[in-house]
């Protein structure tokens, strides 16, 4: 039998961001040895929630000079 083990964490929506890292450090407790391979997970997640989000007004002048047509 497989056996689930729940955490169920009470989240102040008031303090978003220093939540979201509480949870963090209180989840990474369960899984010693896989923290760097969980967290470059999250890396990567939030890293493209930041692309998604990020206006193209703050894009580099590099990237849109590529996207511009040359005469």
């Amino acid at each position: 039998m497989v056996v689930i083990k729940k955490l169920e964490l009470s989240i102040d929506l008031t303090r978003p961001a220093e939540e979201i890292t509480e949870a963090i450090i209180t989840i990474m407790e369960f899984f010693p040895g896989r923290q760097l391979g969980i967290l470059q997970q999250v890396d990567q997640r939030i890293g493209d929630m930041l692309a998604a989000v990020k206006p193209k007004a703050e894009e580099p002048a590099a990237a849109k000079e590529e996207t511009k047509e040359t005469p």
